[in-house]
């Protein structure tokens, strides 16, 4: 006799795109946001022409800790892009998307020991920029390893 794998409705309709799959959860994107700060701060120091150069010499005082952002932020502003781009023909890109999760962990946890580093250069001095990194780094951290939604978004990816 065949058996059957019966699964169970957890999510609203609207809560799937148009080809099925389940979609990012709004915490999720505020989490890539982010991944992706050292980005945004260069995004915002290109806007504001003058002081642009004021407000990374202030935000990350050795370029070297800018660029080093910027490419860990690399990772979420893909994710960013192609998690929209889902669909049952694309089936490599639906494999690549799948490891969003996974990445995602380990880019935070790479952030956090970048930061972690950069506490224990400057002897452990207190700043309110280091202490709210470390302190959201170790939520999203914690966020991706315990959501139920995001493993089901996906698992969702994996599983077409």
């Amino acid at each position: 006799m065949p058996q059957y794998k019966v699964s169970s409705v957890r999510y609203l309709i609207e809560e799937y795109d148009k080809n099925g799959y389940l979609k990012a959860p709004f915490w999720l994107w505020l989490c890539w946001l982010f991944l992706a700060r050292g980005w945004i701060v260069f995004a915002l120091a290109g806007v504001t022409k003058d002081q642009g150069s004021n407000i990374l010499a202030m935000i990350y005082p050795n370029s070297s800790s800018l660029y080093m952002m910027m490419c860990m932020g690399v990772p979420s502003l893909f994710f960013m892009w192609v998690i929209g781009l889902r669909s049952p023909d694309r089936h490599w890109l639906n494999k690549l998307i799948g490891l969003g999760r996974s990445v995602s962990i380990l880019l935070s946890m790479a952030q956090l020991a970048s930061e972690l580093h950069n506490i224990l250069q400057q002897d452990g001095q207190f700043s309110w920029g280091s202490a709210l990194s470390v302190v959201g780094l170790s939520w999203i951290i914690i966020y991706l390893f315990n959501s139920r939604r995001v493993k089901d978004c996906f698992q969702s990816i994996s599983d077409n």
